[in-house]
This record gives C-alpha cells, structure tokens and sequence, in this order.
C-alpha cells in the first residue's frame, strides 16, 4: 500500500487505527520491564492520552516528509465533533494528527519509525524524570 492509496480511507477511521497501534507499541515497551500491573498502566497511561501524543506531534512535524505532513495535517483539521475533557482542542487536534500518523506509518509497513518514535520519547522522558 502506497500513501495514496492510504489517503483515500476515512482519516478518522485512520486515527483510530493508529490509536490502537500506539497503544499496543507502548504497551509492548512496558511488558518487557516487567512491571506490576499498576505501574505498567500508569506509564502507558502516560504515553496513550492527547496531551503526550499531541507533544510528540509537534516534536516530531518537522522532520517529516511532506506527504507524512500532508496526511497528518488532514487529521489535525478535520471535523471533530467531541473532544476529551483532559486537553484543549488544538491538543486534541495534534493527537488525532498523531494518530493518523502512526496509522499511515503501519499501513506503509514503516514499524521502524515507529519504534524509534517510541523509544525517543519515552527514553526523553526517562531522562528528564531522572533530572527532577
């Protein structure tokens, strides 16, 4: 599958594609720490919510081409009808861009970007946690 054809499905349907893949990546990254339960999920809470996705979103933009930027910017700007209580709409909006992202990125077969996505900002965090 090509990034064409990928822009022709549903965005939204895309975002929440690439919702449930970044789930599963974080939370594959947390299981082989070998955490208790409530550990596990509090720090994959910390990376699956709008806030962190929409941090990364802006992070990230920049070093992307510009038909991974074309894609995403279709998530950010389209028509939500509803946003989550715990962030402001343009976090919302960032996320979903996020998530569109990560959606193209696995339908292209892209796992690596991904995984270096992933291990840069949860080693970021990692890092800047240690500094506190």
């Amino acid at each position: 599958m090509d990034i064409k054809e990928i822009s022709q499905y549903n965005v939204l349907s895309l975002a929440y594609l690439g919702d449930a893949i970044w789930d599963s990546y974080v939370r594959q990254y947390y299981f082989f720490e070998n955490l208790k339960v409530d550990e596990f999920n509090n720090k994959v809470r910390n990376f699956v919510n709008a806030k962190m996705q929409s941090k990364i979103y802006k992070e990230i933009f920049d070093e992307l081409d510009k038909e991974l930027q074309d894609i995403s910017k279709r998530g950010r700007n389209t028509k939500i009808k509803s946003f989550a209580k715990s962030c402001s709409p343009t976090e919302y909006r960032n996320a979903t861009a996020f998530e569109v992202l990560i959606g193209t990125l696995h339908l292209l077969g892209n796992e690596k970007k991904i995984k270096e996505i992933l291990k840069n900002f949860i080693e970021g965090e990692k890092n800047n946690e240690e500094k506190k």
